[in-house]
Parts: C-alpha cells; structure tokens; sequence
C-alpha cells in the first residue's frame, strides 16, 4: 500500500513541474519570430543620427584657393546668396528608406507597391533605395513612421538636409567621410557602376550618416524658395504664404548622374510634388530635440 502511494506522489508531482514549465519556448532547431512592424519599428528606432542644433552658413559658402583667391563650389545662382541659419535640435535617419521597408508600409495601408515590375530587376529591390516616390508619398510615409514610433517624424527641411549634409555645417563640397570624393574609395566609380547602390555601401560622412551624395536625391519637405540675406531660426517654406507663390517641392542630393562637379551637396532641385518619375527617395527626421531612445 505504501508503494503505491509512493508512486502515485511521484506521478502527481511529475504533473505539477510538467505544468509549470516554460510552454512558450519554441522546441530545439526552431525560432520565435517577431511581429514584422514591431521588427521595423525596433530596426528604425536604432538607425537615427542625433543633429546637435546650432548656427551654420547656409548655401554654397565656397573655398579659398592656394593663392587666396575664394571660389564657389557651384556656380549655381539660387545657392546665394549666403545665410546664417540656427536650427535646433533634431535626429535624421542615417539611411535613406529602402524598398523592403517602403512596400511593408505601403501594404499595410493596401496599396500596392510602387513600380511592381522591379521584382524582376536584380536592381532596385531589397535594400536599393525606395525610389519614383511622388513628394506626397515620400511625406505620408514620414508621418506614418512617426506614428508607428511615437516621435513627430517628417521630412526634413532644406536647411536641416544641409546642415546634416555638411556635418554640422562644414565647408566641404561633398557629404562623404572627408568632403572629397575618391572612386571606389568612398564613392562608387562612376565608369563602371552606372546606377544606384544598397544603402551604405560606402563610408557615412562624420556624423554617421550614409548616401547623402550619390545613390538617390532625397524629398525635402520645403516649397521652393529664393534664398535671402536675413539670418533665420529654424526656416521652414510649408506654410500657407508660401504655397501663394510656389507649388513646386524641393528635393537635395545629387542623384547617380554626373561627376565630382555636379553632385556638389550644395545643388537644389525642384519638382511638381505628383512627379515620380524622377527618381527621388525618402529620408525623414525626427523633430525632437533629445536623442531617439
């Protein structure tokens, strides 16, 4: 009788540490994935550049030569004239959106993704820039980030574009790890790679931020405007005065076409905001003056 009573404890205490056993742990050789926008989300929230505010030059403030003599590094009329421009704070992605993450967001709103015969492209997928994108897309998709991290997201202006551009408003020409471009070394080599590259796929500028010259030209979220004289703080043209005189976006970075001097960071650009035939992409910031966490 005390056997048996014995083996009945035995089974009855088997049972109880059978139950409380951890039943959520995925069996040996296998993975628990994660939720694919809590994946984005957690990816995105560590890929932000923390842009320290402050007072820079603003357009093509240009070079002294050997012989002191000051030049341009354009010859751009609208990159003058020369503006003190104080920006506060804020955080810029340190790469530009990828078409992975732009065809999750454009299907979770259920729309179908942009240029669908790309699929069949070894370019132009995965991790190449998103791209084609009219202005308004390119903003939607900013706020709709902003929202899914809890942070006021948008598209930068053309001041805060230049100011990261520049790291912090230095006087170089280009946004590469030394302002200079060296083929091959910090930037694709024009003759033999005649199109757009994964994002990162050459060294970021000093403030850790990638493809700011080269791959895509980017949305900005200003309409266009004349530069002027007057200092300004924290400049934005998307107000309603603006849209009075102006309907065209203005869009920054020099895309894949030229040489070294015509993808100076200092050329503007301006489109019709439905045009998506041009090849410009997304990059957003985060208008908060702390570092994303």
């Amino acid at each position: 009788m005390m056997q048996r009573l014995s083996l009945v404890n035995l089974l009855i205490v088997s049972l109880l540490l059978s139950s409380c056993s951890d039943t959520t742990t995925p069996p040996a050789g296998t993975s628990k994935k994660m939720d694919p926008l809590m994946e984005l989300k957690q990816r995105l929230l560590s890929q932000w550049v923390f842009v320290e505010g402050g007072t820079f030059k603003m357009g093509d403030v240009g070079y002294t030569d050997e012989k002191g003599y000051h030049h341009g590094f354009t010859g751009d009329a609208d990159t003058r004239p020369v503006h003190d421009v104080t920006l506060t704070s804020y955080s810029i992605q340190a790469y530009e959106t990828t078409f992975d993450d732009f065809d999750f967001y454009m299907t979770s709103i259920g729309e179908e993704i942009v240029r669908p015969e790309r699929r069949h492209s070894k370019f132009y997928n995965g991790q190449y820039p998103a791209m084609s994108l009219t202005w308004y897309q390119a903003r939607d998709y900013c706020l709709w980030l902003g929202k899914q991290i809890g942070y006021p997201v948008d598209l930068p202006t053309e001041a805060q574009w230049e100011y990261a551009a520049r790291s912090r408003g230095k006087a170089v020409a280009h946004a590469t790890n030394d302002g200079d471009i060296e083929y091959g070394v910090n930037y694709r080599d024009p003759r033999v790679i005649k199109h757009e590259m994964p994002i990162g796929s050459w060294p970021p500028n000093p403030l850790g931020i990638y493809d700011m010259t080269g791959n895509v030209s980017e949305w900005t979220l200003d309409l266009w405007h004349p530069y002027r004289k007057k200092s300004l703080i924290d400049p934005s043209y998307n107000d309603e005065k603006t849209k009075e005189w102006a309907s065209s976006r203005m869009w920054r970075g020099s895309g894949v076409i030229g040489g070294k001097g015509q993808i100076q960071l200092y050329r503007r650009g301006k489109l019709d905001p439905e045009n998506n035939g041009a090849g410009v992409g997304i990059r957003c910031v985060a208008n908060h003056p702390k570092k994303i966490q």
